[in-house]
């Protein structure tokens, strides 16, 4: 496996997430499908440090904890709380439950937030990459 290329494959799909997450939110409406862009950004990143710490190719998952813990990344427990959120969003956005919950929470004062937040991280994330 070449890493370097691997690592710039999981960079540059992130950074194309990141843009649709943005223009999403800015179309003023599918906040739900913003926060599961913005999931997917992160999820990326997580894979190409994953492969950065291991050198291996990153397990096919969605659960962003999980690729924190195979980098090894030591979190404040504040971003493990927000991580387990942002999870929620992967699964039941794909998932919905007949009630469509996260449709209804993720408002644009909510998703504004989240998005702030997954911006921090993401920022964070590069800077160990």
């Amino acid at each position: 496996m070449n890493t370097q290329k691997q690592i710039e494959y999981w960079i540059k799909a992130a950074e194309l997430d990141w843009t649709t997450a943005n223009d999403i939110f800015n179309s003023g409406k599918n906040f739900h499908l913003c926060l599961f862009i913005g999931h997917l950004t992160l999820e990326k990143i997580l894979k190409a440090l994953v492969i950065r710490v291991t050198g291996s190719f990153p397990p096919k998952t969605h659960n962003l904890l999980r690729l924190a813990e195979i980098a090894k990344l030591d979190l404040e427990n504040d971003v493990v709380n927000f991580l387990e959120e942002l999870n929620q969003f992967q699964m039941e956005t794909r998932y919905p439950d007949e009630k469509f919950s996260l449709y209804k929470i993720a408002t644009k004062d909510f998703t504004s937030d989240k998005i702030k937040k997954i911006k921090e991280f993401k920022e964070w994330l590069m800077s160990k990459i």
